[in-house]
């Protein structure tokens, strides 16, 4: 029995002393866990921070890219109503002097063909003249022919009235012998 109360104190005894270490053990762990939870409850705020700072600088940012985007696509739809408006400008520049060409074009082939019909109608005048000219030189000719001829034959009668006066002459001169 000895043994078992020599043993039972010593169990008694360590484990009071165990228990008393277990206190002060406690108050350390206590300390512990309250210095972390303020240690993690500083991290959290600290990165709360920093995201927050994070979201406003990305914000920030964000806008700032937009603002750009923005600007960069009114630019370029400046540049691009500018291009059409001085394609729109060629265009009508090209059309304008395909009208001028044809309108030219159109009036060198009148000039053309009203010179085509003057040389026609000259060459008609010509041949009309020609043809009045000769059509004259025959009439005067057969004119001229029936002048000679008419004249021949006033001759003719001329002659044979003569003669036939002379005959009748001398028929009366026989006559009145």
């Amino acid at each position: 029995m000895k043994k078992t109360v020599l043993a039972t104190l010593v169990l008694g005894a360590s484990l009071a002393v165990t228990g008393c270490f277990d206190k002060q053990e406690t108050t350390q762990k206590v300390e512990a866990a309250k210095e972390a939870t303020a240690n993690a409850a500083a991290e959290v705020k600290d990165a709360a921070v920093s995201v927050a700072s994070d979201v406003k600088d990305s914000a920030k940012q964000a806008a700032s890219d937009v603002k750009e985007a923005t600007m960069n696509a009114v630019d370029s739809a400046k540049s691009a109503a500018a291009d059409a408006k001085d394609k729109a400008v060629e265009k009508a520049t090209e059309m304008k002097e395909a009208a001028v060409n044809k309108v030219e074009e159109a009036g060198e082939a009148a000039k053309a063909k009203v010179a085509e019909v003057k040389d026609s109608a000259m060459e008609k005048m010509a041949e009309v003249k020609d043809a009045m000219s000769n059509k004259a030189s025959e009439v005067k000719d057969a004119a001229a022919e029936k002048v000679d001829s008419a004249k021949d034959a006033m001759s003719s009668m001329k002659e044979s009235a003569t003669e036939k006066a002379a005959e009748a002459a001398d028929a009366v001169k026989d006559a009145t012998k």
